[in-house]
């Protein structure tokens, strides 16, 4: 590592800085490169983005008191936040607003810390992220899911080079910034085919407003987060 404390490896697409600065926009554009194939060939990402949407269900209904019975995460893709409390209000709304918009909301709050250079402040805050998710998980694949992406992100940090760190908190920034859109279109067309129970339908339900202006208002929170964090990681 020199004096201004960038490490090449293999040239400037390997360059990275660890805390301090952004990264070289050749990183941050790679990484978006597989991140949006990686979202669009496989069901990976998907297990990682339920895990993440569950969790935005089960940390909003704590903040707001409710009890949270447990999270499940299938290997289907789909996923269950079970939680008690209050029927109605301001609590239950929040928390059934939680789900869809939580993965995009952490990946633009994630690209901010790393257009600030704050690499390591993603990777342990992923990690108390996945431990506190953990303690409320209730089935052997959801736990599996957690486990495994915390166990390589704490490899990571603990091992890995920094430039190995920097790319892989930029994957992971930018698969939850594609992952969001891409999980409101799945859920627009389950709900084309006629599936209900989803958290457009229990929104509409306590609100008496169509579920189709939820969708609708989903999708364009998930948008808006994706061109934010893609503006703030390749500023």
């Amino acid at each position: 590592m020199n004096e201004d404390g960038v490490s090449r490896v293999g040239g400037d697409i390997l360059a990275a800085v660890v805390d301090g600065a952004a990264a070289p926009r050749s990183v941050a554009v790679v990484t978006g490169l597989l991140a949006l194939l990686a979202v669009l060939a496989s069901s990976v990402p998907e297990h990682l983005d339920t895990a993440v949407h569950e969790g935005g269900h089960a940390f909003v209904a704590f903040l707001v008191g409710r009890r949270v019975g447990g999270v499940w995460v299938e290997s289907d893709g789909s996923g269950l936040t079970y939680s008690f409390g209050r029927r109605r209000g301001v609590g239950l709304f929040a928390t059934r607003a939680a789900g869809y918009t939580f993965p995009s909301l952490i990946g633009v709050c994630s690209a901010r810390l790393l257009a600030a250079g704050k690499v390591t402040a993603v990777l342990i805050l992923a990690v108390v992220a996945l431990a506190a998710l953990l303690l409320v998980m209730r089935n052997r694949f959801g736990e599996l899911v957690v486990v495994s992406v915390g166990a390589s992100l704490i490899l990571a940090g603990r091992y890995a080079p920094g430039w190995a760190q920097l790319w892989y908190a930029y994957l992971l920034t930018w698969l939850l910034l594609f992952s969001g859109p891409r999980s409101v279109l799945i859920l627009h067309r389950a709900r084309r085919r006629g599936a209900v129970g989803s958290d457009a339908d229990k929104l509409a339900e306590s609100t008496h407003l169509p579920a189709l202006l939820w969708v609708l208002a989903f999708t364009a929170f998930s948008l808006w987060c994706a061109l934010k964090g893609t503006a703030l990681l390749l500023a």
